[in-house]
């Protein structure tokens, strides 16, 4: 009797404690380390950063990812390794970069066999392996199914598949991606494991939204300036003779907003499947778009700017790990092969990948940074990009920091006289444009990062050939490909 009221006075006491003290934020169990069983991978084509809400952007373009980031880690500056598609995913993909590989400057590439992609190696670990594709340049006949059980294409829902850009908007909007998605994840619920691949391509040129839907930013305070686009011949120009700049910018950003709604629904749908209980979720973008910076109008890959380069990047880890954390280093999309593999796949190995893990930052196990110039640096101290035009001889490579960003450009001369400024450096902080140029202002900044872009490009002066330049590797482009490759302005 005594003990049973020794009893009865702890827990009531406990009780009385428990509901004295605020509530705190969710514990992690040892479950939380085990690897996910799902893993879902979310991308969005020509996404930047820096119009996500998010990300702090003045119009609220991204409610969903507003909210759920919140669970999650985001990274504030992610860099992509060349702002065009194939490129990009390549890099995702196998680990390395660009000018490694030799995939560079063309958005329709293969990559060569040799190389042991991500959803190969998801697949070979016994993952049901599934994505869903919405741009022309990652179709199944450029081989971008390798290591997918199923692979479904949004164009594979019209009658015919068209080069006309409007049509063929019709055929890639985010609505034809859930569509498939929810469907192809209600048929995956039950599976042991499961690597899903889903990629909306709606913030792409031409910015036409889907039928029905209404732009939101149209006559909103920011909806301002008089600056005309310069629209001859280009691929982004839209029906009813637009012209102001501020019109493409709105149109742009419904997009995204369009796309932020609907991927909020497909994990939703996911999650109400139970697929999200145990899983891995990374949100991210192939590049950027530049919507006049430096000149350039509606377009990626040709400049390496950071409206081009940076992307949004955020991860949600089982049993919410890290749930709020903003990280601030610079970190690079090669830097996804070897996170999945280190929380998926722990006990694998894959030798020879350029990318480093971001289980430190995600978790919180990261060491300082190095302040020694002659040091290598910690991972995630730098981020090196590329980008260039139609040949190697334009060819931008960059490296920044948190502050700093230093892009180098190869020796173009005529008639003997040098005609292309070859290093350019900027203050991020204060200079978010990159429009003023300090080469000459800050000699140890440019002595800082000039030694670590110099060894990261192995004294390469040009594109490394290793591989080609090459945009099928011997295949040739089906009927279907290549008008999805004109209708996005890829081709003429």
């Amino acid at each position: 009797m005594i003990k049973a009221t020794v009893r009865l006075l702890s827990l009531t006491l406990a009780m009385s404690l428990l509901a004295a003290c605020p509530p705190s934020a969710p514990q992690e169990s040892e479950g939380d380390d085990l690897p996910p069983r799902h893993v879902l991978l979310i991308s969005v084509d020509t996404l930047r950063a820096d119009h996500l809400s998010a990300y702090g952007y003045q119009r609220q373009t991204s409610p969903w990812l507003d909210a759920d980031s919140s669970r999650g880690v985001l990274f504030e500056q992610a860099i992509s390794q060349w702002p065009k598609t194939g490129p990009s995913f390549a890099s995702m993909f196998t680990g390395q970069y660009p000018q490694t590989t030799g995939l560079t400057h063309k958005a329709a590439i293969h990559i060569p066999d040799e190389y042991r992609t991500l959803p190969e190696l998801m697949q070979q670990a016994g993952f049901a392996t599934v994505a869903v594709m919405s741009n022309g340049v990652l179709s199944r006949d450029l081989g971008w199914d390798r290591g997918f059980d199923e692979y479904l294409q949004t164009w594979d829902l019209a009658p015919q598949v068209t080069d006309d850009p409007v049509e063929y908007r019709k055929t890639m909007n985010a609505r034809r991606v859930n569509e498939l998605a929810i469907p192809l994840l209600e048929r995956m619920r039950d599976s042991e494991r499961l690597f899903a691949w889903i990629h909306y391509s709606d913030p792409h040129a031409p910015y036409l939204l889907p039928e029905g839907v209404e732009n939101p930013f149209l006559g909103d305070p920011y909806d301002v300036g008089d600056e005309v686009a310069p629209l001859d011949e280009s691929h982004a120009a839209l029906p009813g003779g637009h012209q102001p700049l501020r019109y493409y910018v709105a149109q742009y950003d419904a997009n995204v907003w369009f796309t932020d709604g609907r991927i909020g629904r497909l994990l939703d749908h996911a999650r109400g499947l139970g697929l999200l209980d145990d899983a891995l979720v990374i949100f991210t973008a192939d590049h950027g778009e530049s919507l006049g910076e430096h000149g350039y109008f509606f377009g990626h890959g040709r400049k390496p700017y950071n409206p081009g380069a940076h992307v949004p990047l955020v991860f949600w880890l089982p049993g919410q790990r890290g749930a709020g954390r903003r990280i601030t280093q610079p970190v690079e999309l090669v830097d996804l092969y070897p996170t999945v593999l280190e929380l998926a796949l722990p006990e694998q190995e894959v030798p020879g990948l350029e990318g480093q893990s971001l289980v430190p930052l995600l978790v919180g196990e990261a060491t300082a940074s190095s302040d020694s110039a002659d040091s290598a640096g910690e991972p995630h101290d730098y981020a090196f990009s590329e980008a260039g035009g139609g040949s190697p001889l334009t060819h931008f490579r960059s490296v920044q920091s948190s502050d700093w960003k230093l892009i180098y450009h190869p020796r173009l001369q005529h008639k003997g006289k040098e005609i292309a400024q070859r290093w350019e450096l900027y203050d991020l902080n204060a200079d978010p444009a990159e429009s003023r140029n300090l080469i000459d202002q800050r000699p140890a900044e440019l002595r800082d990062l000039r030694t670590r872009l110099q060894g990261w490009m192995k004294g390469s002066e040009w594109i490394r050939r290793d591989h080609g330049q090459v945009e099928e590797q011997g295949r040739q482009h089906s009927e279907e490909t290549r008008k999805a490759l004109k209708a996005l302005g890829y081709v003429d």
